[in-house]
């Protein structure tokens, strides 16, 4: 597989590093997702993106999961490893139902 070729991830986290969830833990828990996906060896399926204030301060740290649309609030790091491990749980599902 050619290296100049950007590949479009199965899903992609977002990690909310505003002010206030920056604050509450947001940027370790970006760090804690980064890390994982790494470590499961699915990095080119999972991107983790951290971004600026999702307007949702009140239940933060906040972390996004796409295409699924699915919102985490008050994530701590007991929650990072199952937020990472249900997404790779679904882009296995969804490869073994497409083939």
């Amino acid at each position: 597989m050619s290296k100049n070729r950007l590949e479009k991830p199965a899903c992609v986290i977002y990690a909310c590093c505003g002010s206030k969830c920056k604050k509450r833990g947001g940027k370790q828990l970006f760090k804690d997702l980064r890390s994982i996906v790494k470590e499961s060896k699915h990095r080119r399926q999972v991107q983790v993106i951290k971004t600026g204030c999702t307007d949702r301060c009140k239940f933060g740290p906040i972390v996004a999961v796409m295409p699924e649309n699915t919102w985490h609030f008050e994530v701590d790091t007991n929650k990072v490893a199952n937020i990472v491990d249900d997404s790779i749980r679904r882009i296995q599902n969804t490869t073994d139902n497409n083939s």
